[in-house]
């Protein structure tokens, strides 16, 4: 007895047991139970098969992973050439900023001549200045301070000898030698005064 599917071409059955003349009726049943019987014995058998191949065997101690932090050969040196190459680097710096800083120091000292070149210059023609002062007549030297700036009317007053000072300030208006006297007071109480010729 056969099975048949709707609307496929019917087909002889087929059995285990075709090439006997004589088939029971009950053939393709007990076909399809060894079938299954095969089917159902060799799965747990292939699974048994497979279960060791995918659990490693417990007698055996699996191999111990290499730790992280320890480092081949090859990284070492490779390490060993980045650290070299980083100290030429900063040496290279280091060198660089000795080189400027010498320079920079080199700019300051120059800087620092001038300044005093300057200063000396400006001192000079201060005493000069001051000497021309001197050397001229009371009357006329305090109706030239008059007229000056009376930062400069001071510095060249402090610069002279009190004497002399005092008679061109009595030459100068009350107002501009009030004013004179109170700067050169401030002046002289700071011991901000050029030398005396």
């Amino acid at each position: 007895m056969g099975l048949t599917v709707p609307g496929a071409k019917q087909t002889k059955p087929l059995s285990v047991a075709q090439s006997s003349p004589v088939a029971a009726p009950s053939a393709p049943a007990k076909a399809a139970e060894a079938v299954r019987a095969a089917i159902l014995d060799v799965a747990p058998a292939q699974a048994a098969q497979q279960a060791p191949a995918q659990q490693p065997a417990k007698d055996k101690p699996a191999p111990a992973a290499a730790p992280e932090s320890v480092l081949t050969i090859q990284q070492l040196k490779e390490k060993a050439d980045a650290l070299d190459r980083q100290e030429k680097a900063l040496k290279t710096l280091e060198t660089d900023l000795n080189a400027r800083l010498a320079k920079l120091q080199e700019l300051e000292t120059m800087l620092k001549g001038m300044l005093a070149e300057a200063k000396s210059i400006k001192e000079e023609k201060m005493r000069h200045l001051i000497d021309v002062y001197t050397n001229m007549k009371s009357k006329q030297a305090a109706s030239v301070l008059e007229t000056l700036d009376e930062g400069i009317a001071v510095k060249i007053l402090a610069g002279m000898k009190g004497r002399q000072a005092g008679e061109i300030l009595t030459n100068v208006s009350a107002k501009k030698a009030a004013k004179l006297s109170e700067m050169l007071t401030k002046m002289q109480a700071m011991q901000d005064l050029p030398e005396t010729p």
